[in-house]
């Protein structure tokens, strides 16, 4: 079967107004409406001047945790540690018990009191019960006592040592990096059906921006089994690439799953906001510069198998000393590894970006979210999310949100992008506004991945987005695939 959309407003090419789409071969013709007759379609639909654009693409994103977080404690506007400390011991009263009180979302530096959060703040309201809360970013969590004791943290002092916040010689409940990700593992999950539940629920809202591809990092067997389970009722619409956990490849998950996996996920360094990034020299408001997780040798030992299995390495660098390393690593690499957010890119680094050209996959939220990063490294953040840079040098730049941490609307991060913090007034946008990018050099972020042959979307937007509001509206009407013809926007909007 064959459809036709005519009347477009096509953003990436000035020239196309109509494009013939295919379910068996994708797309066959983009160009005017006068061409579309020799291909005989058996439906057209008038865009009636609607903007179309190709399905887009979350290139890094944590979709089993993203469901999960929709019935936890979301903590993202948190402004102090009182105000903390009542959304917890609301959860405590209304929770079951021995049930654990999980949330995600604060930030130290949004809060009055410039601290982590502790156990001890934490243990002043819900004494009984576990409780694990999240950092904004998902490199630190605090724990309360009660947690501690159960996961045997509180006097554990082994090879997790390094990653567990120490103060008079008493751990303050604040846990960093892998730590973070063996709490998380010990939580009781909800049951399957629960679960299968919410992802479909985020799957749709997912297709209701226009997201018809996603790549899944740091994925577990839990969440690989929920997709194999909407795969086997044909209810898996979108194109769905797992980069697995290296604990779970060791494990041979990937024999397993195969079809659905595309790589490994490492991890060479942590995040700003924890200051767990490596730095090359010291953050500009502490005396530490970060914790270097694998160099370039440990990257390469790591990756000789994955790569015979004929699978991608996908390597996290935030700081410039972890991204100096997998650029080291990528040299031999070449093509099979992948570098996730490449956050501190100075003028060397740049330079050696522009030789391998590799693939980045990039969170242009992070320009909004990050309000204290002119603070974390001070003159540094002249080289900031530099996507007009990267983008010069031959990267190839694949837009994400990295959901749960930011949200997982791509039409906010195109906002991101464009606007760059000016119009909410962030210092970021003094250091780095000539890293703007234009509507569509932002939308090709989230669109040039996923191939135009494969995925169509009618959006409800008749011209570019001005405003942050008009961002906010923007919504998919009609989403075109192989697999159909889907209408997805709600009444409501």
């Amino acid at each position: 079967m064959r459809l036709a959309v005519v009347n477009a407003s096509y953003p990436l090419s000035e020239d196309v107004d109509s494009i013939v789409f295919s379910f068996e071969s994708g797309v066959l013709y983009t160009g005017s409406e006068s061409g579309i007759n020799r291909f005989q379609p058996l439906r057209v639909i008038d865009a009636d001047q609607r903007i179309v654009i190709p399905g887009l693409t979350d290139a890094h994103m944590h979709l089993y945790s993203t469901a999960l977080a929709q019935g936890r404690l979301d903590l993202r506007k948190v402004k102090s540690i009182d105000e903390l400390k009542e959304l917890v011991r609301k959860a405590y009263e209304s929770s079951a018990k021995n049930e654990w009180i999980v949330g995600r979302g604060w930030d130290q530096d949004k809060m009055e009191e410039k601290r982590l959060p502790t156990r001890y703040d934490l243990d002043e309201v819900a004494p009984e019960k576990p409780v694990v809360l999240v950092r904004v970013c998902g490199h630190a969590a605090v724990l309360n006592t009660k947690a501690m004791d159960i996961l045997g943290l509180k006097e554990k002092y082994d090879k997790m040592a390094k990653f567990i916040q120490i103060e008079d010689g008493k751990p303050t409940g604040v846990v960093l990096e892998d730590l973070v990700y063996y709490v998380l593992s010990k939580i009781p999950p909800p049951p399957m059906d629960k679960v299968v539940s919410l992802v479909k629920s985020l799957l749709e809202e997912y297709l209701s921006y226009g997201v018809v591809q996603l790549h899944s990092m740091s994925v577990t067997e839990d969440e690989l089994e929920v997709i194999a389970r909407l795969e086997d009722l044909g209810e898996l619409i979108h194109e769905y690439n797992a980069y697995i956990e290296h604990s779970e490849f060791l494990r041979g998950v990937q024999k397993k799953y195969r079809g659905l996996i595309r790589g490994v996920k490492l991890f060479s360094d942590g995040s700003f906001g924890a200051r767990t990034a490596a730095l090359r020299q010291p953050y500009s408001d502490a005396g530490v510069s970060g914790e270097l997780l694998l160099d370039a040798k440990a990257i390469l030992e790591l990756s000789s198998g994955v790569v015979r299995e004929n699978l991608e390495v996908a390597v996290h660098a935030i700081g410039d000393k972890a991204l100096e390393q997998v650029l080291e690593a990528a040299k031999q690499l070449k093509n099979t590894l992948r570098i996730e957010h490449a956050s501190l890119t100075p003028l060397d680094l740049l330079e050696k970006i522009s030789q391998l050209r590799p693939r980045i996959s990039v969170q242009p939220h992070f320009i909004l979210s990050d309000t204290w990063i002119t603070d974390r490294l001070g003159d540094r953040t002249q080289w900031v999310y530099v996507f007009k840079s990267l983008l010069s040098s031959g990267a190839r730049l694949m837009g994400s949100s990295d959901s749960p941490v930011e949200p997982f609307n791509p039409w906010l991060g195109v906002y991101a992008a464009v606007e760059r913090g000016g119009p909410e007034g962030l210092p970021i946008y003094n250091y780095t506004s000539f890293e703007k990018l234009t509507f569509t050099e932002s939308l090709r972020l989230y669109s040039e991945n996923t191939s135009l042959g494969r995925s169509l979307v009618v959006t409800n937007l008749r011209n570019i987005p001005r405003s942050k509001q008009d961002y906010e509206r923007a919504r998919a009407e009609i989403v075109i695939t192989r697999k159909g013809v889907k209408e997805v926007i709600s009444k409501a909007q």
